[in-house]
Order: structure tokens, then C-alpha cells, then sequence
């Protein structure tokens, strides 16, 4: 076997890139899908997801939109899914935005007091300044109440949220000493062949230990997401949860099946 192939002779380089190539990789993902609110917008508004919000918002909204006895029959709350993805639209923005105010409630009333108005004008009645009046009235009370319920979740998030940067900066230095240590290395072995073998060394423990840092993480943000929100918003969570969750496994998944591809068809060198 070639000295230069001896992993004992490269195995602490080979320690360093894979942990560099695990932080670049995981909080790479981590920029792409959790800090990014488009992407997460694109989980929340899934067709489950949507359903599981128009209940919810029915179950909370029903006694406002009831008080409206002269209406008639009126079901304001079952709003049509560009309704839903307008609040769903404002409540990932207050969640990403540096302005701690709350704005969802205002786009839930207003939402629900365009369906009473459009309601009211079907059944000959004018009462938009009474609509309008009640909505403004109702605000603080609807924010408070978004605000008990994905308090726990906005607070993590506002606070990952500060650590962006930080982040970014952590991608940066891990790159520059993954590329630091992988020409030390390519300067240390005999041929491109056998470097390209430990890139694919690289790339498999870096899968492992991807893997069980998901592992470690997935089940104590259940855990908190069960203990501290409540049921009906608890399932929209566990599905953006698994979405993204599903985006880093699919990466991980795809590292490892190319590292054993690159592992396997350089094997051959060690017996140069």
C-alpha cells in the first residue's frame, strides 16, 4: 500500500476537513432554509399546511364574525387559500423582520372584515364603518392572542435570526481552512488519484456525522414545538419541521452517495 494512502500518516487532516465540510455544509443548509423566509413560506403554504390554518382560524375567529347576527348565516372565516397564504405571508415576515411588533392580527381582521363587507353587500346591508370600526377595536386583542401562541417559536427564531451573521462568517473561516488543509494535503500524497481518494474518505464521515447531528437535533425541537404550542398550530409546525428536516437528509444523502462513488472508483490507487 502507498505511504501516501496511509490514513494513519493523513488521518488528523482528514478528522479537520470532514468537521470544516460538515459545518459548511449543515449551516449552509441552515442559511438556505430556516433564515430564508421565502423557503419557508414555500413549506408553510403546502396545501396540508394551508388546510391545517384555515381551522385554526376558523375555531379562533368564529365568535367575531357570529357577533354579526344581522348578517345572516356568515362564515367569514372560511377563507379562500389566497386568504390564508396573505396571513401565512405576514406571519413568516414578523417573524423574520427586526420590527417586534406583531402585524399578523391586523392582516387576520382585515381579512375576515373584507369577507363581512363583501357578505354584508350581498345581502343589501351597510355596515362597513361598523365592520371597520370592530376590526381596529379587535387588533391588539388578535395580536396578543398570536402572540401566546407562536411566542416560544418567534422568540427562537428572533434570536437565531441574530446569529445570521455570525453564521455567515463561521461558512467563511471554515472554507478558507477546508481549502487551506486540502492543498496541504494534495502537496502530502503521490498522485491527484489518491487525493481525490481521500476526498471521498472526506465526504463519508462527513455523511455520518451529519447524520447524527440531525439525529441529535430533530427530536429535542420536537420536543419543544409539543411543549410549548398549542395543538392546532402544533401540527403546521411538525410539517414545516419535516420539510426542512427533508432538505438536509436529501443533501446528506446525495453527499454520501458521490463521496462512496469517488471513494470506490479511486480504491484502486492504494494498490499502485
Amino acid at each position: 500500500m502507498s505511504k501516501s494512502l496511509s490514513y494513519n500518516r493523513h488521518g488528523f487532516t482528514l478528522v479537520l476537513l470532514s468537521l470544516c465540510l460538515m459545518i459548511i455544509v449543515f449551516l449552509g443548509i441552515t442559511l438556505s432554509t430556516v433564515f430564508n423566509r421565502d423557503y419557508v413560506k414555500k413549506v408553510v403554504t403546502s396545501d396540508t399546511n394551508v388546510s391545517l390554518i384555515r381551522s385554526y382560524t376558523n375555531q379562533k375567529l368564529g365568535r367575531l364574525v357570529n357577533s354579526y347576527s344581522e348578517v345572516g348565516n356568515l362564515s367569514a372565516t372560511d377563507m379562500s387559500e389566497s386568504d390564508i397564504k396573505k396571513i401565512i405571508d405576514a406571519a413568516v415576515d414578523d417573524v423574520y423582520d427586526d420590527d417586534t411588533n406583531l402585524t399578523i392580527g391586523d392582516v387576520i381582521l382585515e381579512t375576515i372584515g373584507d369577507n363581512l363587507k363583501k357578505t354584508a353587500k350581498k345581502n343589501n346591508l351597510d355596515i362597513d364603518s361598523e365592520i371597520d370600526s370592530s376590526v381596529d377595536a379587535n387588533k391588539g386583542i388578535m395580536n396578543q392572542i398570536i402572540d401566546d401562541d407562536i411566542g416560544p417559536i418567534e422568540s427562537m427564531l428572533t434570536q437565531l435570526q441574530a446569529l445570521k451573521k455570525t453564521i455567515k462568517i463561521i461558512i467563511i473561516i471554515s472554507g478558507v481552512v477546508f481549502v487551506l488543509l486540502a492543498l496541504r494535503l494534495w502537496s502530502k500524497v503521490d498522485s491527484t488519484m489518491i487525493f481525490f481518494h481521500h476526498l471521498g474518505t472526506i465526504g463519508i464521515i462527513t455523511s455520518i456525522l451529519l447524520g447524527l447531528l440531525l439525529a441529535g437535533t430533530y427530536y429535542p425541537l420536537q420536543d419543544l414545538i409539543a411543549s410549548n404550542i398549542e395543538y392546532n398550530i402544533r401540527d403546521v409546525l411538525y410539517n414545516i419541521l419535516n420539510g426542512i428536516f427533508l432538505s438536509y437528509i436529501s443533501i446528506v444523502f446525495m453527499l454520501f452517495i458521490v463521496s462512496m462513488v469517488d471513494w470506490g472508483s479511486t480504491g484502486k490507487s492504494k494498490y499502485r
